[in-house]
């Protein structure tokens, strides 16, 4: 089990092309992926940032999110079956089991503060 470092920070956005022109357009960042998640129910954005990756989400309903703020640090680890079965047996809440979308393999826990924290490897 390795974590790696930071995959992404993810923001929700109430209007991707306003985001997008911030970001992209504005800032300058790569826009590098963007894809509907029909699990998620939501238009989500893969920007570069350099060394790590913004991921702008646009959810038809941001009610129906595991964390309806968005926000989230993800963090890039090399198995994330292995260290989802070594947090859940450390008693870390679990708000996500494993779950594959679009070429990731990912989890949600629940930080010590109610954060929600991302493990995600790219398949």
């Amino acid at each position: 089990m390795r974590f790696l470092g930071v995959h992404h920070v993810a923001l929700v956005t109430k209007n991707m092309e306003e985001s997008l022109r911030f970001y992209r357009d504005l800032l300058g960042c790569t826009l590098l992926e963007r894809f509907f998640d029909e699990g998620e129910r939501a238009d989500i954005a893969f920007l570069s940032l350099g060394n790590t990756l913004l991921e702008l989400l646009a959810p038809e309903n941001p009610e129906g999110l595991v964390n309806p703020s968005g926000f989230h640090l993800a963090l890039w680890v090399d198995d994330v079956t292995s260290v989802f079965e070594f947090l859940k047996t450390q008693g870390v809440p679990v708000l996500l089991p494993p779950t594959e979308s679009h070429g990731f393999h990912y989890a949600y826990f629940s930080g010590p503060m109610g954060e929600v924290v991302e493990i995600v490897k790219r398949q």
